[in-house]
């Protein structure tokens, strides 16, 4: 069985230092939880988005992908600002958001669900990721999701895409910015690891792409079997 914390990609990566601290109590589950964000989307990072970006969108979401970029940037934990106009009467505290994918055409602001995720981000905390993954956004496309072991009606990424999925104003209800500084976002989905797997797979077997990114994905798809990870059916 290989290393669940193993960093098998980029281990040098500057984004390491905002790792943050496991729960007590927790700690060999959230350490996985993050071994597998980094690993899988620091491999994407190095792939050509043209290729897997569009696909992973559709599993995401289910919609139409938006244009194929032709720049990409993969952020893990980083800190976002709330809208300036939910600081207007005081300071308030960054959002850390766990996966962020950025283009020129979208933003994509992603939880890897833990246990941290479930007692943690309530409805009010999500609003406020939401918020700041829109203001981060701008004026570009803005999808939010989540990525978990299983998804269910009753799990956290499963309960979050009934309550985003079945309306836009969804979002605008629980924000606490108003008027013109409302967010906006355009889809929500949740996958799981499995369905990334699959998609590493595809990667993996994808003639258009170079050698080197097919191996870099060859090496992650392996990982994620040495950890009892299979990629998903095609048919889901």
């Amino acid at each position: 069985m290989a290393d669940r914390e193993q960093l098998v990609i980029a281990p040098h990566h500057p984004d390491r230092l905002n790792r943050p601290p496991a729960r007590l109590g927790a700690v060999n589950h959230e350490r996985f939880q993050q071994t597998l964000a980094w690993n899988v989307f620091r491999t994407l990072e190095l792939l050509a988005p043209a290729f897997w970006l569009r696909r992973f969108h559709v599993r995401l979401t289910g919609d139409e992908p938006p244009p194929a970029p032709q720049m990409l940037h993969v952020s893990l934990w980083r800190s976002l600002p709330l809208p300036p106009i939910q600081r207007i009467d005081g300071a308030r505290g960054d959002e850390v958001v766990d996966i962020i994918i950025e283009t020129e055409h979208a933003v994509w602001t992603l939880f890897a669900a833990s246990g941290r995720n479930r007692e943690n981000h309530e409805k009010e905390t999500v609003a406020r990721l939401i918020d700041a993954g829109a203001w981060l956004a701008g004026a570009r496309r803005h999808y939010g999701g989540v990525i978990e072991t299983e998804v269910t009606d009753a799990s956290f990424g499963g309960v979050l895409k009934s309550r985003y999925s079945r309306s836009r104003e969804s979002v605008t209800l629980r924000s606490a910015s108003r008027g013109p500084a409302r967010p906006t976002l355009s889809g929500w989905g949740a996958l799981r690891w499995t369905d990334m797997a699959a998609l590493l797979h595809e990667c993996e077997d994808a003639h258009n792409l170079s050698p080197i990114e097919r191996a870099l994905a060859r090496n992650a798809v392996g990982w994620l079997r040495d950890v009892g990870i299979e990629p998903s059916a095609p048919s889901r």
